[in-house]
């Protein structure tokens, strides 16, 4: 929620905050998708969509581990990585805690740069529907992984923030 809040990634559960006729603005990296690979400087993306918001029978309702249930389309937050493919337009990257690996935050999520998507593809995924892949390279020149100044973690209040200072 803070993210959204700080304007650095504005949905509050989906991964891909976009404009389909601009491109991403930004991508949340949470261990949604199981074709997803982080390699921290480089990533690969699983796309958005397929899959059944529902949840499960033991977790009804829970939109961000739904079973993947029919094909991905090139279509919405899809559509909009393709286009910043396509422009080389830099995309923001966040990295949540639920990742599980040496990359991510130990809680809550944190900023990790501006990235390229350096090219896109259809596969057939891991649960067996089509997907749209999307390799990430972090661009040079930024402060190294993990060092930003910043991170949330979620009912975090900004410490910047300073009521005395509204206008």
């Amino acid at each position: 929620m803070e993210c959204s809040h700080q304007g650095v990634h504005a949905p509050t559960v989906a991964g891909i905050a976009f404009d389909e006729s601009e491109g991403a603005y930004s991508v949340a990296l949470s261990g949604g998708y199981e074709d997803d690979v982080d390699w921290g400087e480089a990533f690969t993306y699983t796309g958005s969509g397929g899959r059944d918001l529902k949840g499960t029978k033991k977790n009804p309702k829970n939109l961000r581990v739904g079973p993947q249930t029919k094909d991905q389309t090139l279509a919405n937050g899809n559509l909009a990585l393709k286009i910043s493919c396509e422009t080389s337009k830099p995309v923001r990257v966040i990295r949540g805690y639920k990742l599980g690996n040496e990359f991510a935050p130990k809680e809550g999520y944190r900023y990790d740069g501006l990235y390229i998507v350096e090219k896109w593809w259809e596969e057939t995924g891991l649960a067996g529907f089509r997907v749209f892949k999307f390799a990430f390279k972090r661009m040079a020149g930024q402060l190294p992984l993990g060092t930003c100044e910043k991170s949330w973690s979620d009912g975090e209040e900004d410490d910047d923030y300073n009521e005395e200072n509204e206008e």
